[in-house]
């Protein structure tokens, strides 16, 4: 099942691969601070940024304390397969060995990987939209093509509708919790695409980056079934959750021989050496998840009630930490709300660049009530 060819299609084409880079479309992500304001604003908190999903919390303190502790390792090169941490991920998702788990450079990079290693030129991705973009990119990127399916109401995933397509693709990709729906699937729901992908000798893709802001994550996370199902790869991402977006720092669940396959494709080297002891220590913090997700719970609920007290706001219900809203009675497209907000020191993410969206909805995430507050103070003067 294992597909070659890959990324090596970009090498091979006749126009060139400096062509293919120069005429490539830059992605579209919130959080990009760096190009909106100066550094003394964001070091200072002038810039407030709901435009990114990370957690208002921050890291946790023996993350920070780690990291100083482990300075002295920067003149070596990291191990080269996070097999430490490989362990201990596999220790925390009980059942699973090092042999099931791949640590990437932010689980991005492993979703690039997946395509290189399992998608190539005639590959058809089935992609429910609206979702991260990088899903279809990394499968385009290797000459496959890619097949969208719309949700039912509320942007709920049309299970039925992903089975019936799915019988003529090679891959499923699904992100859950969905960024930027916030919706949530449950796992017997996901499993039965997974049997469906499984007779027809095709993969599946969850990404489940926002998974750990869910309590009760037994009902959703499919992070075990990689030991049952071997068409299943589970991404789970660290920078969200644990607020080490600038580590970068991710990882992925399948069976061994998805692993090794992973494995034999990557670049060596891909995770340094302080954000494998950041991950460590961020895992062996169990007080620190409680606390985000008390806050999360916490804020969401004070954000959803009073964003529907807003007129011409539509709020669509989240499972987690963003919320999708439609702006159409405003009459301000996403891009004129994210434009003013900058004005006002805040960044707020447009959504017209996600396919199966129009361009009138904007997504936000949660921060601390004081700049929660902020907020609904903009959001009520459009």
């Amino acid at each position: 099942m294992i597909l070659e060819g890959g990324v090596y299609n970009l090498l091979s084409s006749t126009q060139g691969p400096r062509t293919k880079l120069a005429t490539a479309r830059l992605p579209v992500h919130g959080g990009n601070v760096w190009d909106a304001t100066s550094e003394f604003s964001i070091r200072t908190g002038k810039l407030i940024d709901f435009s990114s999903n990370i957690s208002p919390v921050g890291p946790p303190r023996k993350v920070l304390r780690t990291i100083k502790d482990n300075l002295w390792k920067l003149g070596y090169y990291p191990q080269v397969d996070s097999f430490n941490l490989r362990s201990l991920i596999a220790k925390k998702h009980k059942g699973l060995t090092s042999e099931n788990v791949i640590v990437g450079n932010g689980s991005c990079e492993l979703i690039y990987l997946f395509a290189d290693v399992f998608a190539q030129k005639g590959t058809t991705a089935l992609i429910p939209e609206p979702t991260f973009s990088e899903y279809e990119s990394a499968v385009r990127r290797t000459g496959g093509k890619v097949r969208g399916v719309m949700p039912k109401d509320n942007f709920n995933l049309d299970v039925k509708a992903i089975m019936d397509l799915a019988s003529d693709c090679n891959i499923v990709m699904i992100c859950n919790p969905n960024n930027p729906t916030g919706t949530l699937i449950e796992r017997r729901e996901l499993l039965k695409i997974i049997d469906h992908a499984k007779d027809r000798d095709s993969w599946v893709l969850i990404d489940e980056a926002f998974m750990d802001f869910i309590g009760n994550q037994k009902d959703y996370s499919l992070a075990r079934e990689v030991r049952r199902h071997n068409n299943l790869f589970v991404l789970r991402s660290l920078t969200k959750f644990y607020s080490l977006a600038g580590l970068r720092i991710g990882y992925g669940l399948g069976s061994s021989r998805i692993i090794e396959a992973l494995h034999s494709a990557k670049v060596p080297w891909n995770v340094n050496c302080l954000a494998q002891v950041a991950a460590e220590a961020a895992l062996k913090d169990p007080k620190h998840a409680a606390r985000v997700r008390e806050h999360l719970l916490k804020e969401r609920s004070f954000m959803m009630r009073r964003l529907k007290t807003i007129p011409r706001l539509r709020v669509h219900d989240s499972k987690t930490n963003f919320i999708l809203i439609n702006t159409r009675e405003t009459g301000l497209t996403g891009k004129q709300i994210s434009e003013r907000s900058l004005k006002r020191g805040m960044m707020i993410r447009d959504c017209s660049s996600f396919r199966g969206l129009d361009k009138f909805y904007i997504r936000i995430s949660m921060k601390t009530r004081r700049q929660n507050m902020i907020l609904l103070d903009f959001l009520r003067s459009l």
